[in-house]
């Protein structure tokens, strides 16, 4: 791989998909981290981090990347629909722990439905931007 050198946020970036590519996430998100140190408004860095970080199952922090994707461009319709795979993973998730987790279940489920919530919401906007889906 072509590298710029060390305090180029591209390569970094560069870096980082392709270690995200290979699976190697934990390398993905050192890259991506070194990135957006540079520069901090690099979208698709943020997207890509969250992606990562989904694959981790580490939701909440993916969801956070997805939204800092969506501050700096809230028309960027992949992320609108990566937060929402995210929130229904991280709903999912819940429900799978509510089943082990009989105290707390009812808490749990009424956290993953406001999840799945968003996530509709989330895959709206992705479709009114990806023009699959007119604004009513």
């Amino acid at each position: 791989m072509f590298y710029m050198g060390a305090d180029d946020h591209n390569s970094w970036y560069g870096t980082g998909n392709e270690n995200a590519k290979d699976g190697n996430h934990e390398d993905a998100l050192i890259a991506y981290d070194k990135a957006l140190e540079l520069d901090p408004n690099h979208v698709s860095a943020w997207n890509n981090k969250g992606i990562v970080l989904s694959r981790l199952e580490r939701f909440e922090e993916s969801i956070a990347c997805y939204d800092k994707a969506i501050e700096l461009d809230p028309k960027y319709a992949n992320a609108w629909y990566n937060k929402a795979n995210a929130l229904r993973n991280f709903g999912q998730s819940l429900i799978d722990k509510a089943n082990d987790d009989r105290t707390n279940a009812p808490k749990l489920v009424n956290r993953s439905i406001a999840l799945f919530d968003s996530a509709d919401k989330c895959y709206d906007k992705g479709d009114v931007l990806s023009g699959k889906k007119h604004e009513s």
